[in-house]
């Protein structure tokens, strides 16, 4: 690469969910989206074998109030053997109002001696829409190249952004303030994931055990009542409501479809976590793939 920065932003005109900006340096691309209605889907591409030693990405994604939006990558995402260095990649999202976003990219693949950073933040809007997902493997299964990358980090945080309303009921009063005065917002949700073959054996019990695809997904569902309105009782009960069936939903679907492997969703702080075990990519990306369906 060996630094390089994809920026886009989104807005909804003429009925439209349209790229708004967007600027990108090689390797990134984007391909020409595909509008479905007031839906637009994003691809991501990567036009190089995969990251090397002293790579390092950064992807900065704005989705628009009222836009609709799916964002993907290309293929499997390759972390070559990165030697005495490493890779890493950064990635900010911005979801604003009601705004519907799904960020979905392909399982990573970490080759041999690898190392590989991923940072991921978002800070969404309590009216939004939000699903974001990410796969790894233990590496080339195929070529039975099983947990010999070095280190595998991956950080998740996810900031609710609750607008400044003194005179509303929302759960940002009393919050701490910045420097500047503005609240600061509340972290919803916070995942890490270490992997490290040299120090610890994952095929044992409690660890991925026979499993070579790990998964996991976040998802938001929106408040209503507006910005500044806070959450009355009767807003949360019915975003419970609204969760406890989506978990119903996910669980009956991994059930009908005949899932093979180890899933768990549960509700957190503020959203839904689905976590997944699987012996194939394609079944773990293409089961949170049709999560999204149900969540959009």
């Amino acid at each position: 690469m060996p630094e390089s920065t994809f920026r886009m932003t989104t807005a909804f005109r003429h009925g439209r969910t349209k790229v708004d900006d967007l600027y990108f340096e090689a390797p990134f691309k984007l391909m020409t989206p595909f509008h479905h209605d007031a839906h637009t889907d994003c691809m991501v591409m990567l036009a190089s074998p995969g990251f090397l030693k002293g790579d390092i990405a950064h992807i900065d994604c704005t989705f628009g109030a009222g836009t609709d939006t799916t964002m993907q990558t290309q293929s499997y995402e390759k972390v070559l053997d990165t030697a005495d260095g490493e890779a890493k990649r950064t990635i900010d999202l911005t979801v604003q109002g009601d705004a519907k976003a799904v960020f979905l990219p392909f399982p990573v693949i970490p080759f041999a001696h690898s190392t590989f950073s991923n940072v991921t933040t978002a800070h969404i809007s309590p009216e939004s829409t939000f699903v974001y997902a990410d796969v790894v493997t233990c590496g080339r299964v195929g070529m039975g190249e099983i947990w010999r990358m070095r280190r595998f980090s991956n950080t998740l945080r996810i900031y609710v952004d609750y607008p400044d309303d003194s005179n509303s009921r929302a759960p940002h009063r009393g919050r701490p303030r910045n420097d500047a005065g503005q609240p600061i917002p509340r972290l919803a949700f916070a995942d890490r994931l270490l992997l490290e073959p040299e120090r610890f054996d994952y095929t044992e019990m409690a660890m991925w055990r026979e499993y070579t695809h790990c998964g996991m997904a976040y998802i938001h569902l929106p408040q209503q009542g507006g910005q500044g309105s806070g959450i009355r009782g009767d807003e949360q009960t019915d975003r419970t409501a609204a969760e406890d069936a989506l978990i119903t939903n996910i669980r009956g679907y991994a059930e009908d479809h005949g899932f093979h492997g180890e899933l768990g969703v549960s509700r957190q702080v503020n959203g839904i976590a689905v976590r997944l075990l699987t012996a194939r990519g394609d079944e773990a990306f293409d089961f949170i793939s049709d999560v999204a369906g149900l969540v959009r």
